[in-house]
């Protein structure tokens, strides 16, 4: 009696295990989001065996070869600067399958990084940038201001995201962002005319 609950128990707990570690089968977003594109490519490989960390550190260096067009160059470029970073990025997408979320715990997770994992938002989901801005708003490591201008600076339309629908508490002075044309002209104190000189 004891032994067949034990062996009861043992296989309750491993189908559990493997049920929490089972991806999503539709990535987030639509394919014309270069994350979406890279998201399916780590999908397939899990679906076909591989693990979630080497199917993530795969997908990322195989979308980063030249010829490769599952991203844009841009992306290349983001996924590049910081590829540890990535690779935390979408192994939270592929637990997640949110955008917000992601951002959200990739931010309270690295807050040092908060601009980075913005940028990488932004840029892999363009399209989705209001999310960006709410789940990093949620996070609470950087100012509302502060966190709209880093999604502008990395490529969000202005007109498509703002904090109104952002209920973040108060962020810390832990991350300061560069507003937009500061140093330019001005020696980068923030005084002075900041427009370039066309001479």
């Amino acid at each position: 009696m004891f032994r067949r609950n034990f062996l009861l128990f043992v296989f309750v707990i491993f189908s559990g295990i493997s049920v929490a570690q089972e991806p999503v089968s539709s990535p987030f977003g639509d394919p014309s989001q270069p994350g979406t594109n890279l998201h399916s490519e780590i999908l397939a490989s899990i679906e076909n065996g591989k693990q979630a960390q080497p199917a993530v550190n795969d997908a990322i260096a195989s979308s980063l070869e030249e010829t490769a067009t599952i991203v844009d160059a841009e992306s290349k470029s983001i996924l590049a600067f910081d590829l540890p970073h990535a690779q935390a990025f979408f192994l939270e997408m592929i637990e997640s399958n949110s955008l917000l979320e992601v951002i959200k715990v990739v931010t309270e997770e690295f807050p040092e990084k908060a601009v980075q994992t913005i940028t990488l938002g932004v840029t892999l989901y363009p399209d989705y940038a209001q999310e960006v801005y709410d789940g990093a708003a949620l996070a609470g490591v950087m100012s509302p201001e502060d966190i709209l201008i880093a999604a502008i600076q990395a490529g969000a339309n202005p007109a498509n995201v703002s904090d109104a629908t952002a209920a973040g508490p108060a962020a810390g002075p832990d991350v300061a962002v560069t507003p937009l044309g500061a140093g330019v002209g001005a020696g980068g104190t923030g005084g002075g005319d900041t427009t370039a000189s066309t001479n």
